[in-house]
Order: structure tokens, then sequence, then C-alpha cells
């Protein structure tokens, strides 16, 4: 888990518009986006002081649980967690984004969880 969340930080960092762009559909699309939405608000948590340090690693860990869940290889579902990551930060505001985030984190837990 520990080498995942080090190669996904690494891919975010290195990540150029060069890539190829990855089509996940379904259930897979959906671990996807529940995946990088969780992570992506427990950073900005933990950033603003709402959340402890614990918090957001547990939050972190559960994300990369369910992006296990997407298909393809580890470089794949990273790379897809980058596209991810760039679409959701384009397209809302921090507050879209928590207000999203509200909307669906139970449903997420629900459905993708184990």
């Amino acid at each position: 888990m520990r080498q995942t969340l080090i190669a996904l930080t690494v891919a975010l960092t290195l990540a150029t518009p060069a890539h190829a762009q990855l089509v996940i559909e379904g259930r897979g699309a959906q671990a996807l986006h529940c995946s990088a939405m969780l992570f992506m608000v427990s950073s900005l948590m933990f950033d603003a002081g709402h959340i402890s340090r614990n918090a957001r690693d547990n939050a972190q860990a559960a994300a990369l649980i369910m992006l296990e869940s997407v298909p393809g290889t580890e470089t794949q579902r990273i790379q897809a967690m980058s596209q991810r990551f760039d679409r959701i930060m384009f397209s809302r505001s921090p507050q879209q984004l928590f207000d999203e985030y509200s909307g669906t984190a139970r449903w997420c837990r629900m459905t993708l969880l184990p």
C-alpha cells in the first residue's frame, strides 16, 4: 500500500499532458471518481486543519483500496487517478468539491468499500 501511495505521489508530480487519455467506464469509473474525491478532500481538510494527520492517512488508505478495484495495471490506475484529479480541480471550486463530496461520500462507502 505504501508503495502505491509513493508511486501515486510521484506520478502526480510528474504527470504531463502527453499521456494518452484512459477510458474507464461503469463501476471502475465510479471507484476512480470516489477514490479521487476522497484523496483530494482529505488532503484539503488536513491542510485547512479540519482533520488530523491520522484521519487524512486513513482516508487516503481507503482511497487507495478503492483505486485497486479500477481495471488496468497499477501504472494505468495511477495515470487515471492523475487525470481524474486534473478534471476535478479544473471543473470545481473548493466549495463545489466539498459539496459534491458531502453528497456522494456515503454512497461511495456503501457501494465501493468491502
